[in-house]
């Protein structure tokens, strides 16, 4: 089991059950991803290779939010997105329940937020079996530094062919949990591996790590 060191106050371990909502389409209608970077944003798109995620300022990946069509939230809530919690082992990567991790077919993943607590890298992790063999989406960024969350975006190409579940490895610096325990029913929890291939997971149904997926139904980029 991955050591969980206590490093914020306020930490009070597993929370009661909670109503899980199906995740909401949001964003508006105007414009391509490139069109809503600023210059620094733009300089970052056309650097980056189809695919592959690149970094952005935060006020970059809220415009892209906010300015696409179709924008549906994978994974924590923006409250849990903004939590301070314990530290998660690095090397351990973290499936996530299907309450929130699951990601219906023909969904182009086009972001990203993570937090370790210095540094390391972050990638996100895919499968089309809950809990099955989990595999990198793409690259695996240079997380943020100091604790601060990054944020990431790609040009995908392809869309998901079935329904998916998401899950993150932290590598090279401790990933960061949430305060929010999640505690669904057994055949929907999440789970631990820190073996490649991620495919043998442990239960898991505490603090996840802060880590947000985007989607959309759309490509607005190519």
């Amino acid at each position: 089991m991955p050591f969980i060191s206590r490093v914020s106050t306020g930490y009070k371990g597993y929370a009661k059950k909670r109503k899980v909502t199906v995740p909401v389409g949001i964003g508006g209608s105007g414009g391509t991803m490139r069109s809503l970077l600023s210059v620094s944003g733009q300089s970052a798109y056309d650097a980056a290779a189809n695919d592959s995620w690149f970094s952005v300022s935060s006020a970059d990946y809220a415009a892209v939010v906010s300015g696409l069509s179709s924008i549906t939230k994978y994974g924590l809530t923006d409250a849990q997105v903004a939590e301070n919690g314990s530290a998660w082992t690095t090397g351990y990567a973290q499936a996530f329940p299907s309450t929130i991790g699951t990601v219906p077919a023909n969904t182009y993943l086009i972001g990203f937020i993570s937090r370790n607590t210095n540094g390391g890298t972050s990638t996100p992790l895919i499968s089309t079996t809950f809990k099955g063999t989990y595999t990198a989406i793409s690259n695996s960024p240079n997380a943020a530094t100091g604790g601060a969350r990054g944020y990431f975006l790609r040009k995908a190409t392809s869309a998901t062919a079935s329904t998916s579940y998401i899950g993150i490895l932290p590598a090279g610096s401790t990933g960061s949990l949430t305060t929010t325990g999640f505690n669904p029913p057994v055949a929907q929890m999440g789970g631990y591996d820190a073996t490649s291939p991620y495919s043998t997971w442990s239960q898991w149904n505490g603090a996840y790590l802060i880590f947000q997926m985007i989607g959309t139904p759309t490509n607005q980029w190519s």
